[in-house]
């Protein structure tokens, strides 16, 4: 199976915009002969939507338009970041990855590890997920995370989603994949690929990356999308800073890696 890693550069409400260029990334992925497109984190609303998250409108548009993206979903798989409602008490919103096809949502993870250090501050908005998703999807067993979720052993977090999803065990077609909006700052590209290569040789599986570009704020995010094997080689890579659609095929993961990306030692 093809797979379009999509590294967009949303616009924070802009549900217009961004709906539209999701749509036209599965397209674009369709004519590539696709089966699977993935987004990066959030990349419905844009990210971080800090305040506009305690506004009901922008909840509001968010639901039309990623109803919308549900409904143009035929023939092709979608791993999307978005909003999801929580009801009940705490937090009334989770930060999710969506996989959704056929016009109906298969499977979801939430966000688990919701950072508060340095220019993040997602408990604010956001509950915590409490459990990690391993989906079976066409040949693949997919093991959806969002972002932080992969930093687990990095961060010194209390708890490891990835290997939770891992504890019934895998099989040769299981296949990470997270989805990110990762701010970029110098040698943040060399951290960030030993981080993912010592995940993947830890547990014997290849990693599909997906980041957004552009800037909010005072943030710039540095795509550098990307395909990983079992032993941490890296298969593919998109470009750094700029709108791109990297298409691998499924069985080129555990392949031998040769690409290098800026700031590797």
């Amino acid at each position: 199976m093809k797979i379009a890693l999509i590294q967009t550069n949303p616009v924070i409400g802009d549900f217009v915009r961004n709906s539209a260029m999701i749509l036209a990334g599965i397209e674009r992925a369709r004519d590539r002969g696709c089966g699977l497109a993935i987004f990066p984190e959030l990349t419905l609303c844009g990210y971080p939507p800090q305040d506009l998250l305690e506004r009901s409108a922008f909840i509001e548009a968010h639901d039309r338009a990623l109803e919308t993206v549900i409904n143009r979903t035929r023939g092709i798989g979608v791993i999307l970041g978005a909003l999801e409602r929580r009801p009940g008490p705490g937090k009334p919103l989770y930060n999710s990855a969506l996989l959704i096809n056929e016009g109906r949502v298969l499977a979801r993870t939430r966000k688990q590890l919701l950072p508060t250090y340095d220019v993040f501050d997602e408990t604010r908005y956001f509950e915590p997920g409490t459990t990690s998703v391993m989906t079976p999807f066409r040949e693949l067993h997919i093991g959806l995370s969002v972002c932080e979720d992969i930093w687990s052993h990095d961060r010194h977090y209390s708890v490891d989603p990835v290997a939770d999803m891992l504890q019934s065990g895998t099989t040769t077609t299981a296949c990470l994949v997270n989805i990110s909006a990762s701010p970029y700052y110098h040698g943040k590209i060399g951290e960030r690929k030993k981080v993912f290569a010592r995940l993947c040789r830890e547990h014997r599986l290849p990693l599909l990356y997906v980041n957004q570009v552009g800037g909010q704020d005072s943030l710039i995010f540095d795509g550098h999308s990307m395909a990983m094997n079992p032993g941490g080689e890296i298969v593919a890579a998109a470009p750094g800073f700029s709108e791109d659609m990297l298409v691998v095929d499924s069985n080129s993961l555990r392949a031998a890696g040769s690409h290098t990306l800026p700031g590797d030692s």
